[in-house]
């Protein structure tokens, strides 16, 4: 049995194995709004389940040392870094040349297109241990908004711009979250 790990460990914006795997237009949809802090200080509870889990349970001093060294935080952050680079350049050009720390990337320039939620109500993060339907379905409508305004700028007859969040409306009714939290409140059948 070969262990396994969450891929945000190695690939916190999964879009490298694509471009490792010949993909010449990548599209990255990212979840956390522009501005974040990335790079913060990794806290005593982080230091000690990696000690713990990686290092004394699972004998895996590789591992733990990466995660020691926050190598998953540097790689998220030079990844923001090259997307953001990739932005600048405007739709006619031939796609920028990517260089990893780790090594070079692939001989022939990537088109790299990201959608970044907005900060704000209408790009809110969610926090993984978020269980709440309404939030989560908010942050759903916003990922939609957001991505309809980036992609179909002017898909609108008449070359006028989409209104992203009243598209998310029509798409996302209200009538969903109802039918979810409807589904949430009746009781879950005992198992026999």
């Amino acid at each position: 049995a070969e262990p396994h790990a969450d891929a945000l460990l190695w690939e916190p914006i999964p879009y490298r194995l694509a471009v490792r795997e010949g993909a010449t237009h990548v599209l990255v949809l990212r979840t956390r709004p522009d501005g974040v802090n990335v790079v913060r200080r990794q806290s005593i509870f982080e230091r000690l389940i990696a000690w713990r889990f990686f290092e004394r349970k699972m004998r895996m001093p590789h591992m733990y040392k990466h995660m020691r060294d926050q190598q998953h935080r540097q790689r998220y952050a030079e990844d923001i870094l090259l997307l953001n680079e990739a932005a600048k350049q405007s739709q006619a050009d031939s796609g920028i040349h990517i260089r990893w720390r780790s090594g070079p990337g692939p001989p022939e320039p990537v088109q790299l297109c990201q959608v970044a939620l907005q900060p704000g109500e209408r790009g809110p993060e969610v926090s993984n241990l978020q269980t709440d339907a309404g939030e989560i379905f908010h942050a759903v409508r916003c990922g939609f908004a957001r991505a309809v305004e980036v992609l179909a700028p002017l898909a609108h007859e008449g070359g006028s711009p989409l209104d992203g969040w009243q598209l998310a409306l029509e798409v996302f009714p209200d009538s969903i979250l109802e039918e979810v939290r409807a589904s949430m409140a009746k009781p879950k059948p005992k198992p026999t």
